[in-house]
C-alpha cells in the first residue's frame, strides 16, 4: 500500500512538472495589484471594491481555492488578480488561454507596431481597458477589471513575450536545480521572485522605496507595444540564456539544459523588481483612466 501511494505521488509530481507554465506566480500578481491599489485615490479604490462586490460567490470561492486560502477569506483586488489563472480549465473561459502571452517571429529585432489584431497579450490589455471604461458596474465589468490587473503582470514577465516553438522557455529545462522550477519559464514565473526570501510585506516596502524613481505617463493604447518590446529586449540578451543570436539577428533556441548560477539570480532579481514596479505603476495609470 505504501509503495503504491509512493508511486502515485511520484507519477503525480511528474505530471505537474511537465505541464507548461504560462503565468506569473500568484505572489507576483498579488504584489503588483496591491501596489497599484495602494497608489490609487480613495475614490478609485472604492470603485474597485464596488466591482469586487459584483463577483459571484462561485468565483470568490474559486479565487480563494486557487490561492490556497480559506473558502470564506475576504476578497481583495490583490487576491482577485489571480482569477485569470484560476479559470483556465473552465470551458467558458477557454478562449482566453492565448491572451496570457505574445509570440513573435525569431528574427524580429524589435516590436515597433501592432503584430497581432486579437487573442494576444497586448491586445488583451487594449480590449479589456476599453470595455472597462465603457461598462457599468456588473459581473462583466468585474471580469474586465480582474483581467486587466492580471495582464499587466503577465506582460512584464519577460518570457510572456517570446517564441512559440519553445513555449516561452517552458521547453528549456534547468540542469541540477534544487528548486521546484524545472524550466526557464517556470523560474521566471516564481523561483526568481522567491529567491529573495522576502515576505509580501517586504516586497511591497522594497518596491515602494523605488516608486518615485520611475515616471509613468498617462496610459494610451499604443503603449502596450512598448511594454511588450521592453520584455522582448530582455529575453534576447545573451545573459538571459533564453536563446542565442545568429549573424542574421535570429534568436535560435538553446539546445541543452541550462544551469543557472547564483550570479544569474543576483543579476536578474533587480530586473524583476523593476518589472514589478513598472507593472504596478502602469496599472495605476490604466485604472485612473478606466474607472
Amino acid at each position: 500500500m505504501i509503495r503504491t501511494l509512493f508511486l502515485l505521488s511520484v507519477f503525480s509530481m511528474g505530471l505537474l512538472s511537465s505541464q507548461p507554465s504560462f503565468a506569473l506566480s500568484k505572489f507576483g500578481h498579488q504584489v503588483i495589484c496591491q501596489l497599484a491599489f495602494d497608489h490609487l485615490s480613495l475614490v478609485k479604490q472604492q470603485r474597485i471594491n464596488q466591482h469586487l462586490h459584483a463577483v459571484p460567490k462561485k468565483h470568490q470561492t474559486l479565487i480563494n481555492k486557487y490561492n490556497g486560502d480559506h473558502e470564506n477569506t475576504p476578497m481583495t483586488f490583490a487576491s482577485a488578480c489571480t482569477w485569470a489563472d484560476a479559470i483556465k480549465k473552465q470551458p467558458e473561459f477557454k478562449r482566453y488561454t492565448s491572451w496570457h502571452y505574445f509570440n513573435v517571429p525569431r528574427d524580429l529585432a524589435q516590436i515597433t507596431k501592432p503584430l497581432c489584431s486579437s487573442n494576444c497579450l497586448p491586445q488583451a490589455i487594449i480590449t479589456h481597458q476599453k470595455q472597462l471604461q465603457s461598462s457599468p458596474i456588473s459581473w462583466k465589468s468585474a471580469q474586465e477589471l480582474l483581467f486587466l490587473g492580471h495582464w499587466l503582470g503577465d506582460i512584464h514577465q519577460p518570457l510572456h513575450v517570446s517564441y512559440a516553438s519553445d513555449l516561452g522557455g517552458n521547453k528549456i529545462p534547468l540542469f541540477e536545480t534544487k528548486s521546484q522550477c524545472k524550466n526557464l519559464h517556470w523560474y521566471w514565473d516564481s523561483c526568481l521572485i522567491n529567491s529573495s526570501n522576502r515576505t509580501k510585506k517586504q516586497w511591497l516596502e522594497r518596491v515602494n522605496q523605488q516608486w518615485h524613481t520611475v515616471v509613468t505617463p498617462t496610459y494610451y493604447s499604443q503603449h502596450v507595444w512598448q511594454w511588450a518590446d521592453e520584455s522582448y529586449q530582455l529575453v534576447r540578451q545573451p545573459s538571459f540564456k533564453y536563446c542565442y543570436l545568429t549573424n542574421r539577428r535570429e534568436c535560435l533556441p538553446i539546445q541543452s539544459k541550462l544551469k543557472l548560477t547564483s550570479e544569474y539570480t543576483r543579476q536578474y532579481l533587480p530586473v524583476m523588481e523593476q518589472q514589478i514596479l513598472k507593472a504596478a505603476q502602469r496599472l495605476v495609470r490604466i485604472l485612473e483612466k478606466s474607472l
